[in-house]
C-alpha cells in the first residue's frame, strides 16, 4: 500500500486552515509603518553656504532600505536642495527642506538663511508637557540664537496658533486649551519662525466594541493621554473571537484589508479581559486623534472580528 507522508510543515498548514479564519503566516513580523528619518529637525546657513542632509529610508517592518529619495525645498530662491540632499543657500529668508519616498515623507527641515552673523537664526520652542485636559492652561518658552548658536536676549518673539478652537496662545506664550483636538503652536523673532509643537487637547477617547462579520467583540477600548504618553486600555469585560493571529490595531476603517494595510498593529491578543498597551513606546509619532477605531482583527485573513469607535 502507498502512504504519502506529508512534511510537519504541510500537515500543521492544514490544521491552521481548518481551526483558524485563515491560513497560518510562518513570518510574521510586526508592521509599524514605513517612515523617513533626517539627521537635524532645523538648519542655519550664510548665502553661498552648503551643507549636506542625510536622511535613512525605513520599511514598513522598521527596517532600513535603500531608496532613491526625492529632495524638496518649498521656497528653492532662499535655499535649493540637490538629489543628494545637498542644500545651497541664496537668499535671506526661510524654506522647508523634506526627503520623499513611495508616499512617504520626512519630518520638514526648516532652513534659515542669514547675511548677518547676529541675527536671529534659530528660534526653539519647548513645552512642559504635549497635552492638556480642557480648560487647561501651561507656558511655553522661545530661546533665540544667532548663526554661532549663541543666546540673544530681548528679540521680540510672537505667539501663534494654528487652530485658535483647539487652543489659544498669548503673547507670553501662555497656551489655553479650548476644545478636544491637535493643534500646532509655534512662535517667530524678526520672521524668522520657530518648530511647531504639537499640542494634544482632551486627555480621553472611548468606544464601545461592536461584533463584524458573525464574530464576537464586547467591552470598551479607552485611549487616553497619561503623563504625556498615549495609552489603549481595553475594559475587563472585554471579550472576543479568538484564532490563530488575532490582533488589536488602531485604524481609520473597519475594512480588515484597509485596517491591515494602512491600520497602526498595537499587539498581539490570546486571552479575555482587562488589557493595557503603552502607544507612545510602540510609536512616539501617534497622537490621540490620529485613529477613529480600535480594531480587532484576525491577521493572516485581514478579517474584522469586532471595532469599537472612538468619540
Amino acid at each position: 500500500m502507498f502512504v504519502h507522508h506529508f512534511p510537519m510543515r504541510v500537515l500543521l498548514f492544514l490544521f491552521v486552515a481548518v481551526a483558524a479564519c485563515a491560513p497560518i503566516e510562518y513570518v510574521d513580523d510586526p508592521v509599524i509603518g514605513a517612515r523617513i528619518e533626517v539627521d537635524t529637525p532645523s538648519l542655519a546657513l550664510m548665502p553661498t553656504d552648503r551643507h549636506r542632509l542625510t536622511a535613512r529610508y525605513f520599511d514598513n517592518y522598521g527596517l532600513p532600505q535603500e531608496a532613491p529619495l526625492v529632495w524638496l525645498s518649498t521656497v528653492p530662491a532662499v535655499a535649493a536642495v540637490g538629489p543628494d540632499g545637498t542644500v545651497q543657500a541664496f537668499s535671506n529668508g526661510q524654506t522647508v527642506v523634506s526627503a520623499s519616498f513611495n508616499g512617504v515623507e520626512s519630518a520638514p527641515i526648516q532652513v534659515t538663511v542669514v547675511s548677518d552673523e547676529n541675527a536671529v537664526a534659530s528660534v526653539a520652542v519647548v513645552t512642559p508637557t504635549r497635552s492638556l485636559a480642557v480648560g487647561e492652561r501651561m507656558l511655553l518658552t522661545a530661546t533665540v540664537k544667532n548663526i554661532a548658536g549663541q543666546v540673544l536676549t530681548g528679540r521680540p518673539i510672537e505667539w501663534f496658533s494654528e487652530n485658535e478652537t483647539i487652543a489659544t496662545v498669548s503673547a507670553t506664550g501662555e497656551v489655553s486649551s479650548q476644545s478636544p483636538g491637535v493643534v500646532g503652536i509655534y512662535a517667530k523673532s524678526e520672521g524668522v519662525k520657530s518648530n511647531t509643537v504639537v499640542i494634544t487637547v482632551g486627555l480621553l477617547r472611548d468606544g464601545t466594541f461592536v461584533p463584524s462579520g458573525g464574530y464576537q467583540a464586547r467591552g470598551t477600548a479607552v485611549l487616553k493621554m497619561e503623563a504625556g504618553q498615549l495609552v489603549l486600555e481595553l475594559s475587563s469585560d472585554f471579550q472576543t473571537s479568538f484564532a490563530l493571529g488575532t490582533y488589536v490595531y488602531l485604524a481609520n476603517s473597519t475594512n480588515g484589508a484597509q485596517v491591515r494595510a494602512g491600520g497602526f498593529e498595537v499587539a498581539q491578543i490570546t486571552t479575555n479581559g482587562a488589557k493595557r498597551f503603552a502607544i507612545t513606546d510602540r510609536n512616539p509619532n501617534i497622537n490621540l486623534f490620529d485613529y477613529r477605531y480600535v480594531i480587532i482583527l484576525c491577521k493572516p485573513a485581514s478579517v474584522t472580528f469586532g471595532f469599537a469607535d472612538l468619540n
